[in-house]
């Protein structure tokens, strides 16, 4: 059996802003701490059943533009203007479950890529690109920008194992009680993690309590 490695587990949505902002962070960190912890990512689930709606038109993405001053102001993080024309022109579905299968089949047709440079990429799409999360085309680009087949990625998300894997992620962020998002925690132990960040922090605070902890 092989030995226990600590490792950052990061929580993220697809449909949070918040995530876009703090995911560079979570990269820095990554790259700070190389081999010395490894990283994983969950889905974690921001829109599911009941919530799942359309939002669209001007009203909705003044709103928006609005509401999200306030992380450009905390973070420095840039909303694309291609984003809130697409919401002001053209509805569109709010479901966290079609990201997180996507997820799923990315580890299933490259194995050993970085979740990370994924969901990276499935942020700037969306926040940045304006590209719309429930559509074929939005994971289409993401594959061409990664580098890999968007046919072999689309037909992946159709199967059971990638919608299945979804639901694990949703899963499992439930039991670490990741209610809303982000969350990274550091994993010491099989079975104990520490909370580092509860919503956006900077890499400094962050690297602060990982390295107060202790590798």
């Amino acid at each position: 059996m092989p030995a226990f490695s600590k490792k950052l587990v990061y929580v993220y949505d697809a449909l949070c802003p918040w995530c876009y902002a703090f995911t560079p962070v979570v990269k820095a960190l990554s790259h700070h701490y190389g081999d010395r912890l490894g990283l994983e990512v969950l889905s974690g689930g921001m829109v599911r059943d009941d919530q799942v709606r359309e939002v669209g038109g001007e009203e909705e993405a003044s709103a928006l533009r609005e509401s999200y001053r306030s992380i450009t102001e905390l973070t420095g993080a840039q909303f694309g203007e291609a984003f809130f024309e697409g919401v002001a022109r053209h509805r569109r579905r709010l479901d966290s479950e079609p990201p997180a299968i996507a997820l799923a089949a990315f580890r299933m047709v490259a194995p050993g890529r970085s979740e990370l440079e994924f969901v990276h990429t499935v942020l700037k799409e969306n926040f940045w690109e304006g590209g719309d999360p429930s559509s074929d085309e939005f994971y289409r680009r993401i594959a061409q920008r990664l580098g890999l087949d968007p046919d072999k990625l689309l037909a992946a998300m159709r199967t059971e194992e990638a919608r299945d894997g979804a639901l694990y992620d949703f899963a499992q962020a439930r039991q670490l009680n990741a209610d809303a998002f982000p969350r990274l925690y550091l994993q010491t132990a099989e079975d104990y993690l520490y909370l580092v960040s509860r919503g956006y922090s900077d890499f400094e605070q962050v690297r602060s309590i990982i390295d107060k902890i202790g590798l």
